[in-house]
């Protein structure tokens, strides 16, 4: 009976070992997981999504193992994330970067117009000809920061997320963000 008592126990704690490492690890699959991530825009007639989608980029096969790899963004397999709440919707995945700051790419029905609404202090870029929008979600919550790009059927939705900041340029969460969309935006199919 000890025998078989010892084992119970060493199998609960392997068993919630791992479900701290999946918390910490960002195991979860919810867009709203970190402190930085963003509230759905769901406001108003102008948050009823576009009736087509951003099926034209997939974020987690347009960022190739070897694009990850030159930018050095491959500090662990993607981890693939679809999420929605209300009538917004997130489809993408979950990267770490080797110096083990993280962040999300995802497409989503939300449009640059409402996330202007929720975020009126929004800067205003555009990005490889495109309309962007730059923002802290949560500007009380250090490291975070987020770039939505302009596409047909909504937005491109780039969320950096680095609170001890771990960039190995000590580049800002804000800069971050810009230099990860400024690479990726290329990536966009022109007709999305």
């Amino acid at each position: 009976m000890r025998i078989r008592a010892e084992r119970s126990s060493k199998a609960a704690l392997l068993i919630m070992a791992a479900a701290i490492v999946l918390v910490a690890c960002g195991g979860g699959s919810s867009a709203t997981s970190t402190a930085t991530s963003t509230t759905p825009v769901t406001s108003g007639a102008s948050a009823t999504p576009s009736s087509t989608s951003n099926t034209a980029f997939d974020p987690c096969t347009a960022l190739t193992p070897q694009f990850l790899s030159e930018h050095r963004w491959n500090a662990r397999t993607p981890t693939p994330e679809q999420d929605s709440t209300g009538n917004s919707q997130w489809k993408g995945c979950l990267y770490v970067a080797q110096s083990t700051y993280t962040f999300r790419v995802q497409t989503t029905n939300g449009t640059l117009a409402q996330i202007s609404e929720k975020f009126p202090t929004a800067t205003e870029l555009t990005i490889d000809g495109r309309k962007a929008l730059r923002y802290e979600a949560r500007p009380d919550v250090p490291g975070g920061c987020t770039i939505n790009i302009d596409m047909k059927s909504g937005s491109l939705y780039i969320l950096v997320d680095d609170p001890r900041g771990q960039h190995p340029h000590k580049l800002s969460p804000c800069d971050n963000v810009t230099e990860i969309a400024q690479a990726l935006a290329p990536l966009l199919p022109r007709d999305s």
